[in-house]
């Protein structure tokens, strides 16, 4: 739905749309808390390495390296599979 610009004030230089958002399905063996918390924690500190953003999320550094990731990577690196791979290592 879009919004005209007269609905804010003071009036932007752009239009504006309301979008509305469905949640994917919840990958199987993996804990939706555990998920939050592993990129809440990786992403909370910007442009960090996954080894200091993840070394307060227990057992998240051994996952990395089990699964072969690098933890000089930054978060906004990773696919949404290696999260989901390693929430489920955790």
């Amino acid at each position: 739905m879009k919004v005209h610009r007269s609905a804010f004030t003071p009036p932007p230089k752009v239009m504006s749309a309301i979008v509305h958002v469905e949640p994917g399905i919840m990958p199987e063996g993996v804990s939706a808390k555990v998920l939050e918390r592993l990129t809440e924690a990786a992403f909370g500190q910007r442009r960090k390495m996954l080894r200091q953003s993840l070394k307060g999320v227990p057992g998240a550094l051994e996952a990395l390296d089990a699964l072969g990731i690098d933890p000089q990577r930054r978060a906004e690196t990773l696919s949404v599979t290696e999260f989901v791979e390693v929430a489920r290592a955790i």
